[in-house]
């Protein structure tokens, strides 16, 4: 069993900490504080929990985290044994956990935006411009490419929008069956197209 030192009881960046936090919110419903206030008394006791619960809140600020990131800031609030012996086994059996309540958890390879990052739900609202926000250069820059590559490039867009279509459907209408969430991901896509006149 996992005990914490006196340390960790009066520190405020333990999720712990900061969960019992939350649950005193006036804004949270009854039943959000009576949850929060449950898994912060959980997290007191388990490791595991509250290694997961540390995981989450990191991954809540929308940006890309590295392994040795997360590993580093989890281990500040939780102590440096908090992920065992086998560091990326531990991470790798949290992440599978996470994503089985539902957190879509992404992963960038792109050098400047390496790392895991919560993909879905957003937890962050997109600003809304004032205005049309227009990349010129991209546009013309799509406009110098030959037809054929254009076409692909607008193929791979509609695909890559009717596979986001289809995640968040999921998660939003758990009880649909595929086909339904297929049909409706392509209508948000793809439009409904007129019936032929009889």
């Amino acid at each position: 069993m996992f005990v914490y030192n006196v340390g960790m009881e009066t520190n405020l960046t333990h999720p712990a900490a900061k969960w019992a936090q939350d649950a005193r919110q006036a804004q949270q419903t009854r039943q959000n504080k009576l949850r929060l206030a449950a898994m912060a008394g959980h997290m007191r006791i388990d490791k595991i929990a509250a290694r997961r619960a540390a995981l989450i809140d990191l991954l809540a600020d929308g940006r890309p985290h590295p392994r040795a990131e997360i590993w580093d800031a989890v281990a500040i609030q939780l102590g440096e044994d908090c992920w065992g012996k086998l560091p990326q086994e531990a991470l790798a059996r949290d992440l599978a956990a996470l994503r089985q309540g539902g957190l879509r958890i992404a992963y960038s390879r792109r050098p400047e935006i390496q790392g895991y990052y919560l993909q879905y739900p957003n937890l962050k609202r997109p600003l809304s411009l004032p205005y049309e926000a227009v990349n010129w250069q991209l546009v013309a820059a799509i406009g110098q490419l030959p037809v054929s590559e254009k076409n692909k490039r607008a193929f791979a867009t509609a695909d890559f929008a009717l596979r986001q279509k289809r995640l968040i459907l999921t998660g939003e209408q758990p009880d649909w069956l595929p086909a339904e969430v297929e049909e409706a991901a392509r209508r948000l896509v793809y439009g409904v197209a007129e019936e032929a006149a009889a």
